[in-house]
């Protein structure tokens, strides 16, 4: 499971080397391939390895792909309809945006509804990320509302910084003429909702069906082919339930995965993959050693 591939020194050379460890010591399948050994009950090869990436960033598409692409790599992308419409751009990212680009020093801020403020300062690199990755962490844990009223009445107004229409280059979604490319030669598209909401926490059925239903549909319209593939957002298992699962059946998904962490077999179900997290930057053995299977999370 992958996600960003930013334009930074040494990413493509990195990733490179992941893929040639990957060549030499799996066998690469295509996550449809996967989707067949798994619903059918019957043994895979040895080894047998599938490569998917989240959101549908276009650096992915910048820097990515062709390094995939060149060692012939299946890969499956899943992408946020909504965001690659340019109806939204991911919240995390923004979060992210007006730290980096608030001249406030410090500031305070309430984690949780009743919860007294936590005070963040921003006068180093370090501070800033710690920052950011503790509004997010405690952000993703509210419904899309409430995220929406910390967000945009509280967080972004308290540090004084006004979001773009769009994201930043180095934040921006494919463009579809770039995911139909990409399609036409050996990507797999999927889909990973409309606006990346956590799914157990709908109240509406129908809203439930529209993100999924509506992401697969989209896709489908710009791509010309079906979406077999479905991702849920956030991924742990109490992020979507068994409500879910049966709309991703009837919306004929042959496979679904997860961010939990750890590996997969015959039995397994196919709308619960498990998938390792990895980066291209990961230092070289670590890498090697998560594909194994070796570290717990």
């Amino acid at each position: 499971m992958y996600h960003g591939f930013p334009s930074i020194p040494g990413m493509q050379e990195a990733l490179a080397k992941q893929c040639d460890h990957m060549m030499r010591h799996y066998r690469i399948l295509s996550l449809t391939e996967i989707g067949r050994y798994v619903r059918e009950g019957k043994r895979p090869p040895p080894n047998a390895l599938a490569v998917t990436v989240d959101d549908g960033n276009q650096n992915f598409f910048l820097n990515g792909y062709p390094v995939f692409h060149a060692h012939q790599i299946p890969v499956t992308v899943f992408l946020v309809s909504g965001f690659l419409d340019r109806q939204l751009w991911l919240w995390w990212d923004q979060i992210r945006y007006v730290l980096e680009k608030t001249s406030r020093s410090s500031f305070p801020m309430s984690l949780s509804p009743g919860r007294p403020p936590v005070t963040f300062t921003l006068e180093t690199d370090d501070e800033r990320q710690r920052a950011i990755s503790a509004i997010t962490e405690a952000v993703k844990n509210l419904g899309q509302a409430e995220r929406h009223r910390v967000l945009n009445e509280g967080l972004f107004k308290l540090l004084d910084v006004e979001l773009p229409s769009e994201p930043p280059r180095h934040m921006a979604p494919m463009r579809w003429s770039e995911v139909r490319q990409i399609a036409e030669n050996g990507v797999d598209v999927g889909a990973h909702t409309v606006s990346h909401p956590m799914l157990s926490r709908l109240q509406d059925h129908q809203e439930l069906v529209r993100e999924i239903e509506d992401s697969k549909r989209r896709i489908e319209e710009e791509v010309h082919r079906p979406v077999a593939h479905f991702c849920y957002p956030y991924g742990h298992r109490e992020d979507f339930n068994d409500e879910t699962l049966n709309v991703l059946e009837r919306c004929n998904f042959q496979t679904a995965v997860t961010t939990q962490h750890g590996l997969n077999f015959r039995e397994s179900h196919p709308f619960l993959l498990k998938r390792l997290s990895v980066d291209a930057m990961l230092p070289e053995f670590y890498f090697q050693e998560r594909l194994a299977g070796l570290h717990s999370g």
